[in-house]
């Protein structure tokens, strides 16, 4: 039976994420350099092409690798690549070609509706609906005895029949009846207008987005419709589309399921991720804008740097993140130490070990003469997360040695985020093995990331917000770094 949607919660309210708070704020005081730059421009062409094809994957109208998908982002849609790359014949290609098309011209469209300072309104929902539309004739439904046919799609018109999708344990998903959707939809705008006042983005981007897929308006499509309108929220908050790729699918319908269950959180959380992701790399473009384009201006520039290079490195990320630095670099010392202590324990009341089986920490603060280790490691984890990490500006790591015959290392890496000064510190954690050479001396095996995710804080956050933030992350990295040790001793 199908529960009619509610407004947020108190606890919903309260679901509010400092760290992109203070991100936001760091974009913000930074924006008005970049948005005008050629650097920009092109940053946000590419960040629409990626909405529009990726919201196409997610709904499974197409489907390709990932590789497709970035060429298709720097070059444009096209056709003839779309064939080329997949396989497809040329007509099919073309059929998807126009699809992306049409979520393009929707997502530039939600820019001009916040540049023009529209209001959202059931009308300007259902003409979303039908410029994504636009190419999408059909769509398949299931009669009453379950045979599957193809009827006419209904483009920026509510459903006039039943949409619950049966799932594959044969339990039936129950939307909004057609006779309750026109209320359902006043209802929806008429809160979100309420909650626009003092609801920040990523909670009210959520509550429209979740609440929406619950009435499921139309007859297809509505996913694709629930993404502009989660887009629409953060574009007013002066933030970026929400973005969900197919590699968020799983995560992305298992949170929206929980979200019909009651708990946004998760789904929350994944909106804060999509959303930092997007500041964190319009942040890295600011090098890119500032950067020479003179032979003199060349020069100029690479003597600031040797000059910069003797500086304090504590300096140069801001006295403010220094401090917060030194905070969850001590943190951390402290944690593994706890983590060396047990195991050394462990070894010691372990009969037949010997002295082989040992546990140690080693670090280096930012004025070390070995702050400069593990530099390729932290590169590698850096690309595997697709940021820059800039290891001249601050650098600070500490790593758990353990010792069973084999070496293993979990390391952790403080260091600054992006080219230049971006007023963001990383944080990141990798393990690795080290395997002796015949000739002597070892090299380094299986470099794994030991995180899920990479942390990062700037100076517009609460120092206590990200000591909290820190200690989570640092137990979930630790968990995963022990697990990967644990699995060394049955490899």
């Amino acid at each position: 039976m199908y529960d009619r949607i509610k407004t947020l919660s108190d606890t919903e309210r309260s679901l509010v994420h400092p760290e992109l708070v203070a991100l936001a704020k760091v974009w913000h005081d930074r924006r008005k350099e970049l948005e005008s730059s050629a650097e920009f421009t092109e940053f946000i062409k590419r960040l629409r092409r990626e909405w529009a094809i990726e919201t196409g994957i997610i709904e499974r109208l197409y489907q390709w690798d990932r590789g497709v998908t970035e060429v298709l982002i720097i070059h444009g849609i096209d056709a003839t690549v779309i064939a080329h790359r997949t396989g497809l014949p040329r007509e099919k290609a073309s059929n998807i070609a126009n699809l992306i098309e049409d979520q393009l011209a929707t997502v530039e469209g939600l820019f001009q509706f916040v540049k023009d300072e529209r209001s959202l309104s059931e009308h300007y929902i259902r003409s979303l609906h039908q410029q994504l539309t636009a190419h999408q004739d059909t769509v398949d439904a299931m009669t009453t005895d379950g045979k599957l046919i193809t009827v006419p799609l209904l483009k920026g018109e509510y459903k006039r029949l039943p949409n619950n999708p049966r799932r594959s344990d044969g339990a039936v998903h129950e939307y909004s009846p057609p006779e309750f959707v026109a209320d359902e939809m006043q209802a929806l705008i008429k809160w979100y207008h309420d909650l626009a006042q003092d609801v920040p983005p990523e909670v009210l981007s959520a509550f429209l987005h979740h609440r929406f897929t619950q009435i499921h308006p139309f007859q297809d499509g509505n996913g694709r419709v629930a993404r502009a309108l989660a887009s629409l929220v953060f574009l007013k908050a002066g933030l970026f589309p929400f973005v969900t790729r197919d590699s968020d699918r799983e995560a992305y319908i298992e949170c929206l399921e929980s979200a019909d269950n009651g708990d946004m959180q998760p789904l929350l959380k994944l909106f804060v991720a999509r959303q930092r992701d997007a500041l964190l790399q319009a942040l890295g473009i600011e090098q890119q804008v500032k950067q020479a384009r003179h032979a003199d201006q060349i020069l100029a520039s690479a003597l600031q740097l040797l000059k910069d290079k003797g500086e304090r490195r504590e300096a140069e990320v801001g006295e403010g993140l220094a401090v917060v630095c030194s905070s969850l670099f001590a943190c951390a010392c402290t944690r593994v130490e706890e983590i060396a202590s047990k195991l050394r324990d462990g070894f010691a009341g372990a009969s037949g070990l010997g002295e082989a089986y040992r546990a140690v920490v080693r670090h280096a603060s930012p004025a070390s003469p070995h702050r400069h280790y593990h530099y390729h490691q932290v590169v590698r984890i850096a690309q595997q997360f697709r940021y820059f990490a800039n290891l001249d500006r601050y650098r600070s790591w500490v790593k758990l040695e353990i010792h069973t015959g084999s070496g293993f290392e979990y390391v952790i890496s403080f260091h600054a985020y992006g080219h230049g000064v971006t007023g963001v510190v990383a944080v990141s954690a990798f393990t690795s093995r080290r395997v002796p050479r015949e000739e002597g001396g070892t090299d380094l095996e299986n470099v794994l990331p030991a995180c899920t995710d990479l942390f990062q804080f700037n100076y517009a956050e609460p120092p206590d917000s990200v000591e909290r933030r820190f200690a989570e992350w640092l137990e979930s990295s630790l968990a995963i770094g022990l697990a990967e040790w644990r699995h060394t001793l049955s490899s």
